[in-house]
């Protein structure tokens, strides 16, 4: 009993195991798969076996736990009214994976506005594991100038 009393009290985590070690050739066709096909940046649909549950996702605004970027990201964009292209082919060693990209991204408030931004995303490994511990988004522009690219669509 005191078992299952500790397991509902722990948070969510992913059900499948995690995918460590991994060669950087096919890390590098997940997280491409990831970005292209699940559109990740606006969804949050990833491959969560690829990161350590205590990852940190930080961008341009803030910096956020694994479970509050899924919540967040996928409550606060319209997912068949974003899109994300890499901008560049993803590229994967065993200390990060690391690819540009270049986004519009519809709100999901009143009016749905859309805005546009490029960047870069660095994935970070551990070195033990080969999972990634920390997301960092890098803007081409400043937050300011993403928020004057908005429209309505």
């Amino acid at each position: 009993a005191a078992l299952a009393a500790l397991a509902a009290a722990a948070p969510a985590r992913a059900l499948e195991p995690k995918k460590t070690r991994l060669p950087a050739k096919e890390l590098a066709r997940l997280v491409e798969a990831d970005v292209v096909e699940k559109q990740f940046l606006a969804t949050a649909n990833f491959d969560r076996s690829l990161y350590d549950e205590a990852a940190t996702f930080t961008d341009e605004i803030d910096s956020y736990t694994l479970d509050k970027f899924v919540k967040g990201t996928s409550k606060l964009f319209v997912a068949d009214r974003s899109k994300v292209d890499l901008t560049s082919p993803v590229v994967a060693t065993d200390a990060a994976v690391e690819f540009t990209f270049r986004e519009d991204l519809c709100f999901n408030i009143p009016f749905k506005p859309v805005v546009s931004l490029s960047g870069r995303v660095v994935l970070t490994r551990d070195p033990s594991t080969g999972l990634f511990t920390s997301y960092r988004e890098y803007w081409d522009q400043t937050p300011n100038e993403v928020v004057r690219t908005a429209r309505l669509k």
